[in-house]
C-alpha cells in the first residue's frame, strides 16, 4: 500500500501542482488505474470511496469525478481481492455511520446478512443526484469507460492516452446460491446504474 501511495504522489508531481482533480468510486469497478492516471488528490486516501462529493467541499478549483458500475460485479471485485474491511471502513467514511467489523467475514457471510454494509446506495444516490455541486462532477458508468475515455480525460484536462482494460470476471460465473444473495441484497441499486447514462456532467450553478 505504501508503494501505491508514492507512485500516487509521483504521479501527482509530474502533473504539475496547478492541476487538481478527485476520483471517487463505490469500489471494484476499476478506478484506482484512472485516479492515478489523472493525478486524483483521493488516490490512496479514504476520500476514493468518498460517501458524497460533498466531502470535498473544503477544497476550492477542483474537478470531481464519480465510477460506479454494475453493482454485482464490485462487491464480487472487493471480496476476491480481500478488501472488504478497508472497504467498509473507507465507504462509511465522515458519513456519521459506524462500519461493521468485515474482518475475515466472507462473501457468503456477508450477502447472508441481507444488507448493504457498505452502503453503496446511499453513495450513489449522494452523488447522482447532486443538482447544484461546488465543483464540477463527472459520473462515469464503469462498463461504458472505454467508449467514453476521449472525453473523461477531456474532462480532467489530462492529455496522456489511457488504456481502459475490461473485467474479465462475471457475476453471472456464480454459483446460483450467489447471484440469487447479490440479487436481494444489490437489485435496486443495480437497476438505478442501468438506467444511468454512460457519462454525465455536472456543473455548478454560479447563479444560485
Amino acid at each position: 500500500m505504501r508503494l501505491f501511495a508514492i507512485q500516487a504522489m509521483i504521479r501527482r508531481l509530474a502533473i504539475g501542482a496547478d492541476f487538481r482533480s478527485a476520483m471517487a468510486s463505490m469500489g471494484g469497478v476499476g478506478s484506482t488505474a484512472l485516479a492515478r492516471h489523472i493525478g486524483s488528490i483521493a488516490d490512496k486516501t479514504v476520500k476514493e470511496h468518498a460517501y458524497s462529493p460533498r466531502v470535498f467541499d473544503q477544497y476550492d478549483n477542483i474537478k470531481l469525478g464519480y465510477i460506479y458500475g454494475n453493482p454485482y460485479n464490485a462487491v464480487l471485485s472487493v471480496f476476491r481481492r480481500g478488501y472488504q474491511h478497508m472497504h467498509v471502513r473507507a465507504m462509511n467514511a465522515d458519513s456519521g455511520t459506524e462500519p461493521k467489523n468485515l474482518e475475515g467475514i466472507s462473501l457468503e457471510e456477508f450477502l447472508a446478512q441481507g444488507k448493504d454494509e457498505f452502503y453503496m446506495e446511499r453513495q450513489f444516490d449522494n452523488w447522482t443526484s447532486e443538482v447544484n455541486p461546488k465543483h464540477p462532477i463527472i459520473l462515469i458508468k464503469y462498463e461504458a469507460l472505454a467508449d467514453h475515455i476521449g472525453e473523461i480525460l477531456d474532462f480532467f484536462g489530462t492529455k496522456d492516452p489511457f488504456e481502459v482494460k475490461e473485467r474479465k470476471s462475471s457475476w453471472l460465473d456464480q454459483p446460483e446460491s450467489i447471484r440469487k444473495q447479490l440479487e436481494k441484497v444489490y437489485g435496486g441499486l443495480f437497476e438505478k446504474v442501468e438506467a444511468m447514462p454512460s457519462i454525465k456532467i455536472i456543473s455548478p450553478n454560479k447563479s444560485a
